[in-house]
């Protein structure tokens, strides 16, 4: 017997009508739609295996990509980051797959040196993963640990960069050198023997200056005709490869942090560079390059003991030192003195001793001296050459300052190239001792050329 509706019944049901057959519909398309992709893979695309300092970020972030099991890209994927081993951080614990399948975190390693761990996985299968390793370490490259094998030895030995007339090619070439000076003390004279040479335009008197770091690797920086201003690091097979871009058209002084950072001054202010071709400014130390704002690129030094780096701006004709722990600024930067302006504008070279003073050698023409300043800022003059050596051409033009920490007190060295000798300087009994050259005086040097030199003890 078919079932009987009141007339407000089959309203009802002709209302609900509608949404049924829509309901119905939905269900139809969902049972004919394809199933939700399923992941089949996550690959490690860039950033493993990578070297840092201890509590710092590594350079570059570690990417993956997630793909389905046909090979396609799986956008849309939730991917989880963990930390595994060594403590630290990451950017962020989830991100989804970009349309490409791509996804990437920021690691910072822990505080501890070793090994430390993460792992990637994807969260609709934990069981697809990848681990990734990287190395805290007390330095931040490998090259700056002086537990590895020195690339150059012994140590003491003086390096000399120059343009000089000994390499001097016929034509239109010039030829920058690396020459090895060996002092004899009781001898009071030195050798000069080549070590490398390049081949470059004329615009390679820019070269400024070289620097060792801790186990020896040695550093140069030059302008390589117009276009190319770099530090370059040449190997004890004389070979040499680009370390850092410089932004400076007149090259920079360069030194060595304790930690093994390379450091350098030029006109728009002191800087850092990092083992991966990453040079870091100031924010308070950093100027237009232009005068009287900007900074005396011939002086720049580290202090053995804190790392502070230390330079001349010569907007107030003052010493200033920023404080660093390796490449991070731990403090403003300080006004250590107040030169003159001879000292500020004709420094020619700055080191900083054990004790902490920095020692500044000028060279103008009204001012020949070898000026010290304490760590607190007191500042008396060690050497005046005029005094100490005569007025005019006895005076000598002396070019860049390097010093040997490790015998007594401390050893200076400079060039005078105008009158082919070396000027040593014993810190502790505050002597100046002359050496001349045991051979061909050209061989090491060209007053005629305006010769500026680099001087570099090795540690």
């Amino acid at each position: 017997m078919p079932v009987q509706h009141s007339p407000s019944m089959k309203r009802a049901l002709l209302r609900l009508a509608p949404a049924a057959v829509a309901v119905l519909a939905f269900a139809a398309c969902q049972n004919d739609a394809a199933p939700t992709p399923t992941p089949g893979r996550i690959t490690l695309v860039s950033g493993d295996g990578q070297y840092t300092r201890k509590g710092t970020e590594v350079e570059d972030p570690v990417v993956v990509k997630v793909t389905l099991s046909d090979g396609t890209p799986a956008a849309g994927q939730l991917v989880y980051f963990k930390i595994l081993e060594g403590g630290g951080s990451l950017s962020r614990t989830s991100a989804t797959a970009s349309g490409d399948g791509l996804t990437s975190v920021r690691w910072t390693l822990g505080d501890a040196t070793g090994t430390n761990r993460a792992r990637i996985y994807v969260a609709a299968d934990p069981t697809l993963a990848v681990d990734v390793q990287a190395t805290a370490s007390d330095f931040y490259c490998p090259e700056e640990d002086p537990a590895f094998v020195r690339t150059f030895s012994p140590a003491h030995d003086l390096f000399l960069l120059t343009r000089h007339s000994g390499l001097t090619a016929l034509g239109s070439l010039q030829r920058v050198g690396v020459v090895k000076l060996h002092p004899d003390f009781p001898g009071s004279e030195f050798a000069a023997g080549l070590f490398s040479r390049f081949d470059e335009d004329i615009l390679i008197n820019v070269a400024r200056d070289c620097a060792f770091s801790a186990h020896g690797d040695f550093y140069v920086a030059w302008t390589q005709g117009p276009a190319i201003h770099e530090i370059i690091r040449i190997a004890p097979d004389k070979t040499f490869t680009h370390f850092a871009s410089l932004v400076s058209y007149l090259g920079s002084e360069i030194t060595m942090t304790p930690s093994g950072v390379l450091g350098g001054c030029d006109e728009f202010g002191p800087f850092t560079v990092g083992c991966r071709d990453t040079l870091t400014r100031y924010e308070d130390a950093t100027f237009s390059g232009t005068l009287p704002d900007a900074t005396n690129g011939d002086a720049v030094a580290a202090d053995p003991a804190t790392g502070a780096l230390y330079f001349i701006y010569l907007g107030d004709n003052s010493l200033r030192r920023v404080p660093l722990d390796g490449y991070t600024k731990t403090g403003p930067t300080e006004t250590v003195a107040s030169l003159t302006g001879d000292e500020a504008s004709g420094a020619r070279g700055m080191v900083v001793a054990s004790d902490g003073s920095v020692y500044i050698l000028v060279e103008s023409t009204n001012t020949k001296a070898l000026v010290r300043v304490t760590s607190a800022g007191t500042k008396t003059t060690a050497v005046d050459f005029f005094t100490r050596r005569g007025a005019g051409a006895a005076a000598g033009e002396q070019n860049d300052l390097a010093i040997d920490r490790t015998l007594g007190t401390g050893f200076l060295y400079t060039l005078d190239t105008l009158n082919d000798v070396m000027l040593v300087y014993d810190i502790g009994s505050d002597n100046l001792v002359e050496f001349s050259p045991s051979g061909n005086p050209d061989d090491f040097s060209d007053a005629g050329s305006n010769e500026r030199v680099g001087l570099a003890v090795l540690p």
